[in-house]
């Protein structure tokens, strides 16, 4: 995606068990979708869920504005499938066997891709409950296709991955609010809950491209 030349500016959410201001660059897990980074939404109701990690302790939303002036945008829904998954299983562990994650390692090798270059990742979120599609994808349970239909389960939106020092000076702190773990905790596992529901009822999983179709055994 080119880099933006209009003052688009856009109002995005953080979930946290902290107040977040403001961003600071380097910090963060590097074991996250897109990597070690800043992740947001313009969704305040998945923000809300993404601060509640644990059913007793409360959390917060922090507002922010992002200008994507200058900023070079890698909008991952313009990209094949195969990069979204190559770039989930490099930052993710899987916790696959030995056989499945020889299978990674080839898959990683046939679609390589790299964030190299962009201020800021958009794609949609993958929660911990997906990585168990991906596994089964990687054990030849799951074809490519069917993978891609698991993945969009549970309405998880789009978010939006700050990834370079320069996307930090874009971002600014408009302000927070509390919210409670007696409510969006439950409702954080509701969601992942549907999305597990919709994956066992998927029928034909194994129709389409296998990852032996990909990689070979």
């Amino acid at each position: 995606m080119d880099k933006h030349d209009s003052s688009n500016q856009l109002i995005l959410y953080h979930g946290s068990e902290h107040i977040v201001n403001p961003p600071v660059f380097g910090k963060g897990e590097a074991a996250n979708d897109y990597g070690r980074g800043f992740y947001l939404t313009e969704y305040p109701e998945l923000a809300s869920e993404w601060a509640c990690p644990y059913n007793d302790k409360d959390g917060y939303v922090n507002k922010y504005e992002f200008s994507l002036v200058g900023m070079n945008v890698l909008d991952l829904d313009t990209e094949p499938f195969e990069h979204w998954v190559s770039l989930l299983v490099q930052n993710r562990d899987n916790k696959m066997g030995t056989t499945a994650k020889a299978r990674m390692y080839k898959f990683v090798e046939t679609y390589p891709f790299t964030t190299s270059g962009y201020d800021v990742i958009k794609g949609w979120r993958a929660n911990d409950a997906y990585y168990a599609f991906i596994r089964s994808f990687f054990n030849v349970e799951l074809s490519l296709e069917s993978l891609k239909k698991a993945m969009y389960f549970g309405e998880y939106g789009v978010q939006y991955c700050l990834i370079s020092k320069q996307s930090y000076k874009n971002i600014k702190y408009i302000s927070c609010y509390p919210v409670k773990a007696t409510e969006y905790y439950l409702k954080r596992i509701k969601r992942d809950n549907d999305a597990k529901k919709l994956y066992i009822e998927m029928k034909d999983k194994t129709t389409g491209t296998l990852i032996l179709d990909i990689v070979g055994r």
